[in-house]
């Protein structure tokens, strides 16, 4: 090779090296575009989804909030976003909320509203939402606890472990809330 051919081939890689770092610079430059898109779009879908929770906790809160009573049991009093935490004494921090809470002298309903409700919410109330409800407010603990699960869409799982494990079901159809609840149990 020539040192001619040699300073030809030298600067031809200079020039792809430019080109290289150029094309990198640029890819950078879209890549930072593209997360600051992916964000704002999960920003948007996460306000829809809560909007579309908001909008079913209100409708069947309205409707219970009327007739104070579900699944022939009445309350005297009904709660929306009902929460708390603690921290247990092995220093496990148990936090939790509850859509919706009715009370009465010997008995506590707790629903949970979803917008689309999926088949384990039923297993996933039974096992969770009872224990952390009377581990957050044991002043309530020899309470009979009725489940309800409230939803604009189910389906038929969620209709049948509901039915298995004695979770009543509310459902909206047109301006009226539907009530299943011949099987509900108390906890």
């Amino acid at each position: 090779m020539t040192d001619q051919e040699l300073k030809d081939l030298v600067a031809s890689l200079a020039e792809d090296r430019k080109e290289t770092e150029r094309f990198i610079k640029e890819t950078s430059l879209q890549m930072k575009e593209t997360d600051r898109k992916l964000k704002e779009l999960g920003i948007n879908l996460s306000g829809i989804s809560y909007s579309n929770g908001a909008f079913a906790e209100e409708i069947f809160y309205n409707s219970l909030e009327k007739d104070m009573s579900f699944a022939n049991v009445h309350f005297d009093s009904i709660s929306k976003l009902f929460g708390g935490q603690i921290k247990t004494s092995d220093g496990t921090i148990i936090r939790d909320q509850f859509d919706i809470v009715m009370i009465n002298d010997t008995s506590i309903a707790l629903i949970e509203i979803k917008y689309k409700a999926q088949s384990d919410y039923p297993k996933k109330m039974v096992e969770k939402k009872i224990r952390n409800f009377k581990l957050l407010f044991p002043m309530y603990e020899k309470y009979g606890v009725y489940l309800g699960l409230g939803s604009l869409s189910f389906d038929d799982y969620v209709v049948k472990n509901a039915k298995e494990l004695g979770v009543g079901l509310l459902k909206q159809s047109g301006d009226i809330i539907e009530y299943s609840t011949d099987w509900v149990k108390a906890y």
